[in-house]
């Protein structure tokens, strides 16, 4: 796990990936008329194993070219590194430190997981997705809302450490991905010294699968949607 999420980016991406928001909407569902008749039960989702994402994730191919970094929901839980490179900030608001919980490389109780990380030296974007399966889609949509609950609650934040401050602001983003149901962020990081970037993320739930993917680096400003589209489109044609 060190070597994938610590190793492949610098501190600033994991910053902005571990203060990036995800949220959306349950649809609403119309009533049935006494007339119509009863639908037929609906298919449940596959259940994909650990194996079974990291073979999907595997075949996701980054603009860079290369091949993914894939790491398993194993080697995802052994330890968060948005919640340990936070814990060396002063936050404000203070309440929005829980925020350690949201990144590409947080994993849900019960679930099955594999994601994939790629660094594109030439664009300087660092890309993410991220496949989850072995929860019911209610409990997948429960933890996008709650993400995007803390992240409009924390819209506006102030990092601080040894004297140097950053400010991270985050706000909904239309225009990443064609994959139906698609809820996407884009946050912004800025120093008093004028160094900035942006990271722009984006989640889905395809046929009982949560898909997130990311984009992040000081050249995400010019190729971050499309990078995210891209990898989000791949990991839902390979849903079935």
């Amino acid at each position: 796990m060190k070597k994938f999420a610590l190793q492949s980016v610098g501190m600033s991406a994991l910053v902005v990936m571990a203060l990036t928001g995800c949220g959306g909407s349950t649809g609403s569902t119309d009533a049935a008329s006494p007339e119509a008749t009863a639908s037929p039960t609906p298919t449940a989702a596959k259940q994909y194993t650990n194996d079974e994402l990291v073979e999907l994730v595997k075949q996701i191919k980054p603009k860079s070219g290369k091949e993914l970094t894939v790491a398993s929901s194993e080697e995802l839980a052994q330890e968060n590194p948005m919640k340990a490179l936070l814990s060396m900030f002063t936050v404000e608001p203070a309440e929005c430190k829980d925020l350690s919980t949201l990144g590409g490389s947080e994993t849900l109780a019960g679930s099955t997981t594999a994601a994939g990380a790629d660094l594109n030296a030439e664009s300087g974007v660092m890309a993410m997705v991220t496949l989850t399966s072995g929860l019911d889609k209610q409990k997948l949509q429960d933890s996008i809302d709650k993400s995007g609950a803390q992240a409009e609650k924390c819209a506006k934040m102030t990092l601080s450490m040894s004297g140097q401050s950053m400010n991270v602001s985050t706000e909904k983003f239309d225009g990443i991905s064609a994959v139906p149901g698609t809820v996407a962020y884009k946050t912004e990081m800025s120093t008093a010294s004028g160094s900035a970037q942006t990271t722009y993320m984006a989640y889905a739930i395809k046929d009982g699968v949560l898909i997130s993917a990311s984009a992040s680096g000081k050249g995400a400003e010019a190729d971050g949607v499309a990078t995210a589209s891209d990898l989000m489109e791949q990991a839902a044609a390979l849903i079935k």
